[in-house]
């Protein structure tokens, strides 16, 4: 008897590991969940443009190096071969019966080799306007990248609420197909006992079939989504991730324009304008100090016909007092530019004005019809119930039911697709003033 209990004891503990087995089995896998938010992000790290970052800082890096060696001394190595047809000759004429003066006669043939130094005392602020230039350079391009990173998010919401509707869309398809199916078993029943005819199974039938119909599309739909988000988000996203709605809620729908692109068109008039005052260095006057050495045939000395070495220090200035009016039409041209950015950028705050006033318009209807909705679905859920009382009843027939459950179908659709109307209005209207 002893032995009977330790046996059935060990037969239970086998039993309870091998239920908790089965059970850690059929227990199904935690979904994953993706916000917008972390959409943006992923898109913003892992899109292609977002290296130009690092690879524009260090263009502009080797540009600034390469102005600031304009302040190194310049090296020029020459070399010179020549031959000329004459030569200077000196001919003096002595007294009779002095002994004639021999000249040495210079050879036609020349040769000169010289290492030329350059350094620049004052450049007349050149160079430092051209750095200036340059930083500016660099962040209009450095914000230009950032403003097509931001524009990601207005693709990254399409996708995203293309996924969103389809998976709202399939849910309502699945439980009407359910409740059909339910439904189909009474009928069937009925059937069996011959109080119902076959037609009314058969309308059922086809409108089941129709829902699979329907459901295979979307299915086929969200995985092209899907597909498509994990191309944009660099990041493979499986199609039973759950993607979450933000929540938002839009106080203050005073216009504020903070878009990105405004600070490139300030930088760009800022540029425009260090480039006018550029234009002035031109009248400066630049001092340059200056050495030269080398060898030739004739040196220095222009009557000997040996190579000899040489050498020459000095300094030197050059100044363009006047360039007939040149400077003047490039500034000009220039305040020109600067009042065409102005104009650019007005346009773009008006565009966004009149955006701004539609998303409002948008967020307002898509709030008016989402307090509707809620009263059509409790309508079209009691019309639903009466319709099946009634198709138990022998009063209507199936097809009439299907009817009034796909009018149902559709009502609670609707409430889908407009309480996603609001969040895309309002994440239009944050998006288009640069607030998202």
């Amino acid at each position: 008897m002893k032995n009977l209990i330790q046996e059935n004891k060990l037969a239970v503990i086998i039993w309870l590991v091998v239920a908790g087995m089965v059970l850690l089995t059929d227990k199904p896998a935690a979904q994953d969940t993706l916000t917008l938010d972390a959409c943006y992000k992923l898109a913003e790290e892992n899109y292609p443009i977002a290296d130009q970052t690092i690879l524009l800082a260090g263009n502009n890096e080797l540009k600034i190096r390469n102005l600031n060696k304009f302040y190194l001394p310049q090296l020029i190595l020459n070399g010179q071969a020549s031959y000329q047809s004459d030569v200077t000759k000196v001919e003096i004429n002595l007294p009779s019966g002095l002994p004639p003066l021999e000249m040495p006669v210079l050879q036609k043939d020349w040769y000169k080799a010289t290492l030329d130094i350059n350094q620049s005392i004052w450049d007349g602020n050149v160079i430092s306007y051209q750095k200036k230039v340059e930083s500016y350079n660099f962040q209009v391009d450095q914000t230009n990248v950032k403003v097509q990173l931001y524009q990601l998010k207005e693709r990254v919401n399409q996708i995203f609420f293309v996924v969103v509707l389809l998976n709202e869309n399939e849910k309502l398809l699945q439980s009407t197909k359910n409740q059909l199916g339910e439904k189909l078993k009474e009928i069937e029943a009925g059937i069996r006992y011959g109080v119902v005819l076959q037609s009314a199974a058969d309308a059922i039938n086809a409108e089941l079939i129709n829902l699979d119909q329907r459901l295979s599309e979307i299915r086929i739909d969200r995985i092209t989504a899907f597909k498509m988000l994990s191309d944009l988000l660099s990041k493979d996203v499986p199609a039973t991730t759950v993607l979450e709605l933000p929540a938002l809620t839009i106080n203050n729908k005073e216009y504020e324009n903070k878009r990105l692109e405004n600070h490139v068109f300030d930088l760009q008039r800022a540029r425009l304008e260090v480039q006018r005052n550029m234009v002035t260095t031109r009248w400066n006057p630049k001092f340059y100090a200056f050495g030269q050495g080398g060898i030739g045939r004739p040196g220095l000395n222009m009557l000997s016909n040996d190579f000899e070495p040489f050498y020459m220090v000095g300094v030197k200035a050059t100044w363009i007092p006047w360039n007939w009016n040149a400077n003047k039409n490039d500034k000009k041209i220039l305040d020109i530019q600067s009042s065409i950015v102005r104009t650019q950028q007005l346009t773009f705050d008006k565009n966004l004005k009149i955006q701004a006033d539609r998303d409002i318009g948008d967020i307002h209807k898509a709030l008016e019809v989402l307090q509707k909705d809620q009263q059509i679905i409790a309508l079209r859920e009691r019309i639903s119930a009466s319709a099946s009382r009634q198709l138990d009843n022998g009063i209507i027939t199936s097809s009439d039911y299907v009817t009034r459950l796909t009018e149902e179908r559709q009502a609670k659709l609707n409430h889908e697709i407009h309480r996603i109307q609001l969040i895309k209005a309002q994440l239009a209207y944050l998006f288009n003033q640069g607030k998202l």
